[in-house]
């Protein structure tokens, strides 16, 4: 049960380091805005490539799925 808790938390990283990003943008003035542009950026591409990744498998699994189903002889 406490892995499951850990990987929750983990999950959560990315979209929490955007908002903090977003939050720590609007309490600078000025040109002290650009570092908070790192933590968005960083966030943002983990947010994408998770996003990409879950694609992908989905599509090789579903690629894999309708492959064997064509060697059974089913469709």
């Amino acid at each position: 049960m406490k892995t499951d808790r850990v990987m929750a938390w983990l999950s959560l990283g990315a979209p929490l380091l955007i908002v903090l990003a977003v939050v720590a943008a609007q309490q600078r003035d000025g040109n002290d805005r650009v570092q908070a542009l790192p933590a968005a950026a960083i966030g943002s591409t983990l947010v994408v490539s998770c996003a990409l990744g879950r694609r992908r498998r989905r599509a090789r699994l579903f690629a894999d799925l309708k492959r064997l189903r064509l060697q059974d002889g089913d469709g």
